[in-house]
């Protein structure tokens, strides 16, 4: 049997408290409150900026982060991560003034010398927890809601925020993107927040929160609606349309407005009923028929006003005059309010065969064309091939793949071949 003897007498005082620090962080770290004295006191005291950074060196830590990690006797020997977990500990004296103070500036103090380096104790997995968590919880709604996003958003688009101590931001569109919400969702309640904070109905503003931030006194749930501008509002540009369109079909716009803001609801009924699913269907073929009309009539006044356009392969083109005041006489057929999508749809396919037209009148322009054609097809090729992994391909290649590749480049060389005897 092996018995390890540790002797700490030929350390200096600084040394022996850095000792006795890593030992009360190893012996208690369940209820460290002598490791958060002792913390305490290297912190205030600078103790490891006095003490050496390894065997025949004199120089000290060039920071926290190191002299933590640094093996005894010099350093603690632990990850800082696991530090930043003990410091959320209560110090078992910390209802007493003095102490808690004392306590909350050594934890401010570590946690910002090891953000220097990067290190903030929250990780991009427990951020992930957290916005799972949100996601979870967003059928809720409410204040705490709008406080998780409060600590986790930035007004940003970079996530950027001045305090180095504190874990850093995101963007509302990342926020987003793992949330599966939208960002202007997003935006939403952090606007609703900021408002609460300048009516003096919560305590923080976003600015004082941050991720993993403590839990804070929320106000009730009857007042969320003065702060939170949701899409529920009548007065809303589209409430407003859906209002107006619930009039001319000829039924209650509080219904319509009602439908058009529970969409689980809409969802339900068009999977459990075959008659809503049907209107459904109809109502987006229409909309989508609607919309149709409404880019082509855009279409066709721009090319009319501009006579700039694009060839079939995407290559720009001005109109000649003639041209140009063809396509200006079907903007009367389009802008006409009473224009059927298939009227619109002919004076499209109309003004389409005035640019092929041009495109081919045009000796140098229909040479552009087919070189811009064949540009794009063999760049698109090369792409293709040049994704295929050599190995994938061996591993799996038989006499009907090696055949499709022989001809392909049986093709390729004749093209090769036949552009370089010209």
């Amino acid at each position: 049997m092996t018995v390890r003897v540790e002797s700490n007498s030929y350390l200096t005082e600084e040394q022996q408290r850095v000792y006795q620090l890593r030992t009360s962080l190893e012996r208690n770290g369940g209820t460290p409150g002598g490791f958060l004295d002792l913390l305490a006191a290297v912190v205030e005291e600078g103790t490891w900026r006095q003490v050496p950074s390894d065997v025949n060196v004199d120089q000290p830590f060039a920071s926290f982060k190191d002299f933590i990690e640094a093996k005894p006797p010099f350093g603690l020997g632990h990850k800082p991560e696991y530090v930043l977990k003990v410091l959320q500990v209560p110090h078992p004296n910390e209802g007493v003034r003095e102490i808690r103070q004392r306590m909350e500036e050594m934890r401010s103090a570590v946690r910002a010398m090891l953000a220097e380096d990067g290190i903030t104790g929250y990780s991009e997995e427990q951020r992930d927890r957290d916005i799972k968590a949100w996601a979870a919880l967003d059928r809720s709604g409410g204040w705490w809601l709008a406080f998780f996003v409060a600590c986790q958003v930035s007004k940003g688009a970079d996530g950027k925020q001045a305090a180095a101590s504190r874990p850093v931001k995101v963007s509302a569109a990342e926020f987003a993107r793992r949330s599966g919400t939208s960002p202007e969702r997003v935006l939403r309640y952090l606007h609703a927040w900021e408002a609460a904070k300048e009516a003096g109905v919560v305590q923080f503003g976003a600015a004082d929160l941050f991720p993993g931030h403590e839990p804070v006194d929320l106000p009730d749930e009857e007042v969320w609606g003065q702060f939170y501008s949701s899409r529920r509002s009548s007065a809303s540009e589209r409430s407003a349309l859906v209002a107006a369109a619930a009039e001319v079909a000829g039924i209650r716009p509080t219904k319509a407005l009602e439908v058009k803001e529970n969409p689980t609801a809409l969802k339900v009924a068009i999977i459990a009923d075959q008659r809503t699913a049907e209107a459904a269907k109809q109502a987006l073929e229409v909309r989508a028929a609607e919309a149709r009309k409404a880019e082509r009539v855009e279409y066709i006044k721009r090319v009319a006003d501009e006579g700039k356009v694009k060839s079939p392969a995407g290559l720009p083109v001005d109109l000649p005059a003639q041209a140009k005041e063809k396509a200006a006489t079907f903007v009367a057929v389009v802008k006409d309010e009473k224009a059927t999508p298939e009227a619109v749809a002919e004076a499209y396919e109309a003004v389409q065969a005035l640019i092929v037209e041009t495109v081919i009148s045009d000796p140098e322009i229909s040479k552009r064309e087919q070189r811009t054609r064949f540009t794009k097809a063999i760049t698109s090729t090369v792409k293709s091939i040049e994704s295929i992994d050599p190995g994938d391909l061996i591993a799996v290649a038989d006499d009907d793949l090696r055949a499709v590749i022989a001809a392909a480049q049986k093709r390729i060389n004749d093209l090769a071949e036949l552009i370089t005897r010209q």
